[in-house]
This record gives structure tokens, sequence and C-alpha cells, in this order.
């Protein structure tokens, strides 16, 4: 693994990336904190969610259930210390609860994988229709590094051009495909946001913006 890919690993507890994802966590506890001192527990939906992310957090709270939505099943095998967490198979789309299920949905890095800006808007109509209350974030369209890509203003590139670059070369989060129609359905599949963008389909939230050297880095959508 290349030293740059280290400062991006997710999977690094002490990576570059896992320390701005710290802080922004810290947000996040104060708003479960502060359910939590109406509440004697609460239930956490996290679409996308990870065990490994809320462990390199440092999570630690019995007052929690926090539940991990994938579109495939991704329970752990002879995992210890599961306590607090549940595996649920589901699609974003169509989240497969009522609304007032639960006290928080949480999302980090998953909006803009959905497919298309139909499905954007479904995302988020779907979590309001759950829940009342959210910390929805996602990268920002802005910054010069293209997250997923790890190349330089790659979601500036027009998708019929990624597409031919993703059928000759493996560009980290795009593999490399076989077609040019199973290419270009790859590299439509990330679709970026504005800060007017993600306001937009989020008109009841606030947004915040996560800077690195003054450059807008990510949003997040934030109603409580």
């Amino acid at each position: 693994m290349s030293v740059f890919k280290l400062f991006v690993n997710h999977n690094k507890k002490d990576s570059f990336v896992n320390r701005i994802r710290q802080k922004r966590f810290a947000s996040q506890q104060k708003l479960i904190e502060s359910l939590l001192a109406h509440k004697p527990s609460i239930k956490i939906l996290d679409i996308g969610g990870e065990l490994d992310f809320w462990r390199h957090m440092g999570w630690n709270n019995d007052r929690c259930t926090i539940y991990l939505l994938n579109l495939e099943d991704r329970t752990p095998a002879n995992t210890p210390d599961t306590k607090g967490f549940v595996w649920v198979t589901g699609n974003a789309l169509a989240l497969p609860y009522q609304a007032g299920e639960f006290d928080l949905i949480f999302s980090n890095s998953v909006i803009e994988h959905v497919g298309s800006y139909q499905n954007q808007a479904l995302f988020a109509s779907e979590v309001n229709r759950v829940c009342s209350k959210y910390m929805i974030q996602t990268p920002s369209l802005w910054f010069p590094l293209e997250p997923h890509s790890l190349l330089p203003l790659f979601q500036f590139v027009p998708h019929p051009v990624r597409a031919v670059l993703i059928m000759l070369f493996n560009i980290n989060y795009f593999p490399k495909q076989k077609t040019y129609k199973a290419a270009l359905e790859m590299s439509r599949s990330t679709l970026m946001f504005s800060k007017n963008r993600f306001q937009q389909i989020f008109p009841e939230a606030t947004i915040e913006v996560e800077t690195l050297f003054g450059i807008p880095k990510s949003y997040t959508a934030i109603k409580m």
C-alpha cells in the first residue's frame, strides 16, 4: 500500500482520514448526548454503517442500540464485543421501517453512491420519512482530490471519458470494467454534491461545511 493510501485508509484507526472523522464524530456524540438527556435509551440507524467505524471512533455507550444497514448481509462471524449493534440487510431507497422507529439516523459517505440524482432525492425522502433527526454526510464536489478515485479533479471529468479510463485501469473505488456500458454505469454510480444541491434535497437541515486548507471537504446535513 502506498504512503498516500495509508493517509486515506479507513481501516487504519490512526489514519489521516479517520482523524478527520474523529473530529466530525465529536459533533455527533454531542447530538447523541442531547437525546440521551431526555430518554433512558435510544435507537440509531446507520445507513451504510460499519462496526469498525464505531470502534475506530472509540464508541462505548450501552444506552444506545445501533442498527447497521447495508445492501448485503454484513453480520460478522465469531466477533466478540458486538453488544449494542444490530446488522440489517436493506435498501436506503426503501427503508424497512415506519416513521418514528429511530431516534437518530446517521450516514457517512453513502448518499453520493445511490446511482442517480433521483435516487439521491429518494434517499433524503426516506430519511425524513423514518426519522425527524439525522446527520447525513457526503464529500464535497469542490475538494480538488476526488476521494473515491484518489485522483485530482476526477469528479469533473465527463462520464464518457471516465468510462474509457475505467475500462483501461483500476481506479481505486472504480474497478476496471470489461465493457464500455459497465464502465459508464460504474462512473455514474458516484455523483457528488455541491452545498447548494445538498441543501436542496435536505431543505429543513442545517448544512455544516468541513474544510481542509480552507477548501470545502465535506458537507453534513443536520436536523435535530
